[in-house]
């Protein structure tokens, strides 16, 4: 009896599995010299992860920011992501040249534009991301 009442313990103690929870992860960029010389092309990429146990509904509408500081460089629609599915939104603008680049802080912040039901974003925390890059 007490190894039963010991297991059915450990198991309420384990956090139940989120059904769908997008995380932003992995933040990169790239410079290239622009063609016109006085800029650099910047293009900066980042992984959205569903990291639940179930597929998003397919008629979620959702949309990725890029922030530097607080102006909106771009925007992106993420599609409906499946169980531990991945997509790789990427941003492109263009700043003035430097001989050495300075890191710059960006936001990512991932939106939604459909109401929210329960399980269809467990974590909101994962949903925003701040880097230097």
């Amino acid at each position: 009896m007490l190894p039963f009442l010991l297991a059915a313990t450990l198991a309420a103690a384990q956090p139940a599995p989120c059904p769908s929870d997008l995380q932003v992860t992995n933040p990169r960029i790239k410079i290239v010299r622009a063609r016109d010389r006085a800029f650099d092309n910047n293009i900066v990429a980042v992984d959205v992860r569903n990291a639940g146990n179930r597929p998003q509904r397919q008629e979620i509408k959702q949309h990725l920011d890029l922030l530097l500081g607080k102006q909106r460089v771009g925007s992106q629609p993420i599609p409906a992501l499946g169980p531990e599915e991945s997509y790789e939104a990427a941003f492109r603008f263009q700043r003035p040249h430097e001989k050495k680049h300075v890191p710059q802080e960006m936001t990512f912040r991932l939106a939604f534009e459909s109401r929210l039901r329960p399980g269809d974003d467990c974590v909101e925390a994962n949903n925003n991301l701040t880097a230097t890059l």
